[in-house]
């Protein structure tokens, strides 16, 4: 406590090992640095209440769907997304649920840019985030960035669904499928699994948080 600096600096220095070790993006790495010394900072500062109000407005333009759906804010590995680029069909249709800063996305019609897809984000921040990267991008033909709700979207529009989520809600996207989607479509999740539903295929992937991409083909189909 007589040093508040310097236990800020270890924390710091603690924290950046640690999300090392986890092999977390360069970006994340410096977030979770940076926490202990701005907290520091902030006390230091003795700033008025508007800006804490502010950060938490700014964080929830962020990280909406953390308090709305229990879905943090997860951003693909370049190993998930070439994996899955290597998978898909030729000429598929992709619905990406919850696309964030659009690096799937964006990365997909780059190296496939025989298929379509669509990524659908609900929190402002990193759909605006999205767009610019779009515009940088060249305005890809085969890509799309919505804002909205994927859960309202028209599933059965998609030939694939890809889902980078939370283990949460992946009960509820494993219902929407095959209440949405057509038959011999596919639904393909990051990670989490679904209860009691065995995938038809995993990819295995190199990453301590994102293991494998798990596939699920569609059992029937309403159209």
């Amino acid at each position: 406590l007589a040093q508040p600096l310097w236990w800020a600096c270890c924390q710091a220095a603690l924290a950046l090992l640690l999300a090392s070790l986890l092999r977390l993006q360069g970006l994340a790495r410096w977030q979770h640095a940076a926490f202990g010394p701005l907290l520091m900072l902030a006390l230091w500062l003795a700033l008025p209440p508007w800006v804490y109000l502010l950060a938490f407005v700014l964080t929830f333009a962020v990280s909406r769907n953390a308090l709305t759906e229990q879905v943090p804010l997860y951003l693909s590995s370049r190993e998930s997304t070439a994996a899955l680029a290597a998978w898909l069909p030729h000429g598929a249709r992709v619905l990406d649920l919850g696309s964030g800063d659009g690096r799937v996305v964006l990365r997909l019609a780059q190296l496939r840019p025989d298929v379509q897809i669509t990524g659908v984000e609900n929190a402002v921040l990193p759909w605006l985030y999205s767009r610019l990267r779009h515009v940088l991008a060249g305005r890809p033909g085969n890509a799309r960035l919505c804002y909205g709700n994927f859960w309202q979207q028209d599933w059965a529009a998609f030939d694939v669904v890809h889902a980078f989520l939370s283990p949460v809600p992946m009960d509820r996207v494993w219902q929407q499928f095959l209440n949405k989607c057509c038959a011999n479509s596919w639904l393909i999740s990051n990670t989490f699994t679904i209860n009691a539903q065995e995938p038809d295929q995993r990819l295995p992937l190199q990453g301590v948080l994102q293991k494998e991409l798990l596939i699920w083909r569609h059992p029937h189909g309403t159209c």
